[in-house]
């Protein structure tokens, strides 16, 4: 019992640290005058770094981390759960998932960022909804992975996999030059939030 109550402690710790980072984060690009300026510096040396790279790479990627291309995903996740009758935790993850990108436009529309220079997206900029929900959605199965595969090779894989898929599609709109790094920072902030609430309830309802 103590154990459990120190994990949930921690995962609290972690909830405090996404919401100090992403208010820090969302302070910065509404009052700081020349964080743009910063911003697009960064993005600058980001996109020069891959260009050597083909332009294919982060088009594949970007596709398929936007939200709709995970209702599969989703379906999938939620019914191996529910064959292994964990119809809440099946419920929570569609919840905590779409739930977060609800949030996220809210926060868009608050803030009102324009992309980067030269894009030619419509939406805000601030946070980054691929990183929000990509955070969100593979966070919570690593949590998964880490509960119920037993195999220490297929549970390191498989954490490895997913999170190497996180890290790549918040790179991926960087080297597509529709985001700046303080939108994928603060959108990996959100959903990471969003897994320690999703990760609390699981452990105290498991209790």
């Amino acid at each position: 019992m103590k154990n459990k109550e120190y994990s949930i402690a921690l995962n609290w710790s972690y909830v405090g640290l996404s919401v100090v980072v992403f208010s820090i984060l969302t302070v910065l690009v509404l009052y700081l005058p020349n964080m743009r300026e910063i911003d697009s510096t960064i993005l600058q040396s980001i996109k020069l770094a891959l260009s050597p790279y083909p332009s294919y790479i982060p088009i594949f990627i970007s596709d398929f981390g936007r939200a709709n291309c995970y209702m599969w995903p989703q379906i999938t996740a939620a019914v191996v759960l529910i064959s292994h009758r964990l119809y809440l935790k099946a419920f929570m993850l569609v919840l905590f998932s779409n739930g977060a990108l609800f949030v996220k436009d809210l926060i868009k529309n608050y803030i009102c960022r324009q992309r980067p220079e030269g894009c030619d997206i419509s939406t805000f900029s601030f946070p980054s909804g691929h990183s929000v929900f990509v955070m969100c959605f593979c966070g919570i199965i690593i949590y998964f992975i880490h509960k119920y595969v037993r195999s220490d090779f297929w549970r390191n894989l498989l954490v490895i996999v997913f999170g190497l898929w996180i890290f790549l599609v918040g790179i991926s709109r960087l080297w597509l030059g529709v985001h700046f790094p303080s939108d994928v920072l603060a959108g990996m902030f959100l959903g990471f939030f969003f897994v320690n609430l999703f990760i609390i309830l699981d452990k105290s309802i498991s209790r």
